[in-house]
């Protein structure tokens, strides 16, 4: 294992701090400006191939998500290219690292599709309570009940993958430690190989 395959696998623990406020951002940059308006300007430029790859990756995570945040994305790539470029760019950074998450981590990028469909569920929830609240009124208890199981199922569900990290990061520091010892129990031949790669390029 190199250096940067650590690395890599090291950064998706900084993932997590992105991942609640990416629901967030989610509502707010599709609903902010209103009805989407057909663009009718004939001279905007289209993707590349390579770019319409790439969009289609992020629409196929989005539709993981939320089908219906897909369908609205790909409504807006086809309608207003000017705003989904910049929702894109608001979603890119996390959708970006699901893309790369499904391909070289399935089982932690299923995680923490899980997270965030826990996530929209509880939201609104949270929501008619805090209504309830500020009206003076006592909420209901079905949805306070629905409210405190699916809180308790996204805590276990990060703890759960905190564990899975954690091990994980020990299985690689094992790895790591023993590597080093190699390399260190042949310290001759390493100079050698060095000294002769410093001469031949």
């Amino acid at each position: 294992m190199n250096e940067r395959t650590m690395m890599t696998r090291f950064s998706r623990h900084s993932f997590g701090r992105c991942w609640v406020g990416f629901a967030i951002v989610t509502a707010l940059v599709l609903h902010a400006g209103g009805s989407l308006q057909a663009d009718t300007k004939q001279n905007r430029s289209r993707p590349t191939m390579n770019r319409a790859a790439f969009v289609d990756q992020y629409l196929d995570v989005a539709a993981e998500i939320d089908p219906g945040l897909a369908d609205q994305l790909r409504s807006m790539c086809q309608l207003d290219p000017g705003r989904f470029a910049k929702v894109l760019r608001q979603l890119g950074p996390v959708l970006g690292e699901l893309v790369d998450l499904r391909e070289s981590d399935p089982e932690l990028f299923w995680r923490k599709i899980r997270e965030l469909h826990l996530e929209a569920t509880i939201e609104p929830l949270a929501s008619a309570i805090r209504t309830a609240h500020a009206r003076g009124e006592r909420p209901d208890p079905a949805v306070e009940a629905e409210f405190r199981a699916l809180v308790e199922a996204q805590i276990a569900a990060t703890l759960s993958t905190r564990q899975l990290y954690l091990d994980r990061m020990r299985g690689e520091l094992e790895e790591a430690e023993m590597e080093l010892a190699r390399r260190a129990d042949d310290f001759g031949n390493e100079v050698t190989r060095r000294m002769e790669w410093l001469l031949k390029r």
